[in-house]
C-alpha cells in the first residue's frame, strides 16, 4: 500500500511524542518538542488517512507494520 510509511511513522511518532510529553511534565520541562512530534505524528497518520481514499480503518495498522517488515527483507 502507498501509505504505509505514513501509517507507521505517525504510530511510532505519537507513541514516542506521548511518552516524551509525559517524562517533560513529571521532570517540570517544558513539552515543546514532546507537542511537536505529537502533531507531526498526527499530521503523518492524516496524510496516511488522505492517501487511502479515506477508507483507512485502526485495524490497518497491524497489517501495514507488516507489509514493511516484508518488504525490508
Amino acid at each position: 500500500m502507498p501509505y504505509d510509511y505514513q501509517l507507521v511513522g505517525g504510530a511510532v511518532l505519537v507513541i514516542l511524542s506521548l511518552v516524551g510529553i509525559t517524562n517533560a511534565m513529571v521532570e517540570r520541562r517544558s513539552p515543546l518538542f514532546g507537542i511537536i512530534a505529537f502533531l507531526m505524528g498526527v499530521g503523518l497518520l492524516v496524510w496516511g488517512w488522505l492517501l487511502s481514499g479515506w477508507e483507512m480503518n485502526p485495524s490497518d495498522l497491524p497489517a501495514a507494520v507488516y507489509r514493511l517488515i516484508a518488504e525490508w527483507k
